[in-house]
């Protein structure tokens, strides 16, 4: 008797492989951001994500992790930092006066750029830095060097350079502290403890 084999096939089972292009390490001009997202991995992780396209139509997603820590004064470095970042990125399309709340959780953080962004970031060009983290390129996770600036900035006079620190190749081996997150548009790798960097990680 042959061996009892089913077949479901479903709406979800993927036949083709994905056609969309990632954005490559370096310097990318009028780039647009087109989305900004709060959401949640299947195994409980929050993020706040970043979605830009350049005008080759290669895309890149910077995902930012609810901050995690044991000890307390790594946990608010890591939270400094990060607000740090996300700052640099909303208020290249809003001004800086209106990037000013309060939030008590990462969720309300979250919430609170996306609403003071609103629909202003819609046909701003900028110029972007881009860098690997981990096996899929990104924002860098730093947040004292300038990644991100207004197209209005002419290029001869631009703060965004490529530094000694940034990595420019693809780490082929995971870090040991991260799992792969089913999203691959949401940077593809979810924290599951301390593994925000901060600029004390910096060697200087």
């Amino acid at each position: 008797m042959a061996d009892y084999i089913n077949y479901r096939v479903t709406k979800d089972l993927e036949s083709e492989g994905r056609s969309d292009s990632f954005m490559d390490v370096g310097i990318h001009e009028n780039v647009e951001l087109t989305k900004v997202e709060y959401g949640k991995t299947d195994n409980g992780n929050e993020f706040l994500a970043f979605y830009f396209v350049n005008p080759a139509n290669e895309t890149l997603s910077h995902t930012e992790w609810k901050p995690r820590a044991k000890d307390a004064e790594k946990l608010e470095s890591a939270v400094i930092n990060q607000m740090k970042r996300v700052k640099q990125i909303v208020t290249k399309f809003v001004p800086q006066e209106r990037f000013e709340f309060n939030a008590s959780s990462f969720k309300e953080f979250a919430d609170n750029v996306i609403r003071i962004l609103g629909n202003d970031y819609k046909g701003k060009k900028v110029r972007i830095k881009v860098v690997y983290s981990g096996k899929y390129t990104s924002l860098p996770n730093y947040s004292k060097f300038q990644f991100i600036e207004s197209m209005d900035v002419p290029k001869e006079k631009s703060k965004i350079k490529m530094l000694s620190i940034d990595k420019v190749t693809r780490e082929d081996t995971p870090d040991p502290t991260q799992t792969v997150n089913s999203n691959p548009f949401v940077n593809a790798v979810t924290n599951t403890d301390t593994s925000v960097s901060s600029d004390k990680d910096l060697p200087f």
